[in-house]
């Protein structure tokens, strides 16, 4: 199955084409794809509020689990084992 895309033409003035251009050519990126992206984002940042940011306001917060660098690691707990065990 192939997505259909739209077109859409733009009027830019000069000074923001141009700012357009050196940017596709600095990042390697399309036109196409830089406008995507900053629409995409535009319409993220005034879409209003979402499902995730409301229910992060109504319902409480769930505690962060430890990472794996607080974590001792398992070599270093067995060979503790393994020298308590020795002494008993």
């Amino acid at each position: 199955m192939t997505r259909t895309r739209n077109l859409l033409s733009v009027r830019l003035d000069d000074s923001l084409a141009e700012a357009l251009e050196r940017h596709c050519e600095k990042t390697g990126a399309t036109r196409s794809q830089v406008v995507q992206q900053s629409v995409a984002q535009y319409i993220v940042s005034h879409a209003g509020p979402t499902l995730s940011s409301l229910a992060e306001a109504l319902l409480p917060s769930v505690p962060k689990r430890a990472g794996r660098a607080a974590r001792v690691p398992r070599q270093k707990r067995f060979r503790d084992y393994v020298r308590e065990k020795r002494r008993r």
